[in-house]
């Protein structure tokens, strides 16, 4: 019989429920796999989980759960979904013989993390925020491990740097990444992003913007990733700027929008302040307004003090982010210069790559 350190390990990684959390998912999965490891994926049933695996070479098993509410009928559908997907963890544990259970955060990571505690499986936390979030503030009392790509207030966790899938990462040049997505070469690029689900305060201020200020938006075209459910609205406000420009809902080759883009305007979840750091692309942060411990600004603020980025307060109005973040982009338009000096603070920085550093986690080594 062959001892646990001669067969291939297996491995359980738990994240969903947003991009922000498959993303690290699928980046654990392709260092543990280089490592020798056998992995599966546990997501969500919503579908940019479905959307971010389709690209990927991983199995993947959708778990029943929901997220945390506090209203009553919320509070049950959260307490059935924890039960049922801790069961259904709890049998792929025994029946495809799981040596380590890794989450990545999102409401499906507390109930594997439970599930794999009731079995006695070694568990792997990984935390993307500061403050953490609800789901990883309830799966850290089942890890033996906690990873962290920040300073957080969960006991023991190791910092370490974000994990990066290879895919967000530009390795091309600037005019074969334009040419993917069908963007002229003579004309410079504004990258237009809110992660994988859309940012409509964003794709609303931008055209609006190029609306109102014509002629600052001469020599550049616009790539802008606006969402699935918002393709067609973007598309039709664009329309009425006259300025060139490139929607689409979704894209699994965001290194190559990286590498196209001169400027972005973007959310500041984890993995996108990762992203523009490995990128070294200038960027306007404007955090999701609606988090009630405003993480996301949390995550921008080291990548704004070495000067890579500038953060935009969303009003969660237009007229009020025209004259605030609308400004702010407009002069970074303009200011070829300071966009130099930005990207340059970030090459200079030189960040690296956590997903050796989970892998290693999961494995023991």
């Amino acid at each position: 019989m062959h001892s646990q350190q001669q067969r291939m390990l297996n491995v359980l990684i738990a994240g969903g429920g947003s991009g922000g959390h498959v993303a690290p998912a699928i980046t654990a999965a392709e260092a543990l796999t280089q490592q020798g490891a056998t992995v599966l994926l546990a997501h969500s049933s919503r579908k940019i989980d479905r959307e971010m695996l389709s690209d990927s070479t991983f199995e993947g098993i959708a778990l029943p759960a929901s997220p945390f509410s506090t209203t009553p009928m919320g509070f049950i559908h959260f307490c059935f979904g924890f039960l049922k997907s801790s069961q259904k963890i709890r049998t792929l544990i025994k029946e495809r013989s799981i040596d380590c259970v890794l989450a990545t955060g999102g409401f499906v990571a507390a109930p594997a993390m439970y599930a794999a505690r009731k079995e006695g499986c070694k568990t792997v936390l990984l935390n993307l925020d500061d403050p953490p979030g609800k789901a990883n503030k309830l799966a850290v009392r089942w890890a033996d491990t906690i990873l962290s790509t920040v300073n957080c207030t969960l006991r023991d966790a190791v910092l370490i740097a974000p994990p990066l899938r290879e895919s967000v990462i530009n390795n091309s040049t600037e005019s074969k990444c334009k040419a993917t997505f069908g963007l002229l070469p003579n004309k410079m690029t504004l990258l237009i992003t809110g992660a994988s689900q859309g940012a409509s305060t964003i794709n609303q201020l931008l055209p609006a913007l190029a609306i109102q200020n014509p002629s600052m938006f001469n020599g550049w075209e616009i790539l802008h990733i606006a969402g699935t459910a918002h393709v067609e609205g973007v598309e039709r406000a664009w329309k009425e700027a006259n300025v060139p420009c490139k929607v689409i809902g979704f894209t699994q080759s965001m290194g190559d929008a990286w590498g196209a883009a001169d400027l972005a305007v973007t959310r500041g979840g984890a993995n996108t302040i990762a992203e523009i750091a490995m990128n070294a692309v200038p960027s306007i942060v404007m955090p999701y307004p609606y988090h009630h411990d405003d993480h996301q600004r949390t995550n921008a603020i080291p990548l704004e003090k070495i000067g890579g980025i500038v953060i935009a307060k969303d009003h969660k109005n237009l007229s009020e982010n025209l004259g605030d973040g609308g400004n702010q982009i407009l002069h970074l338009l303009s200011d070829q210069q300071r966009r130099f000096n930005m990207r340059q603070s970030m090459l200079t920085a030189a960040p690296s790559n956590g997903a050796d550093a989970i892998a290693a986690a999961c494995l023991n080594k």
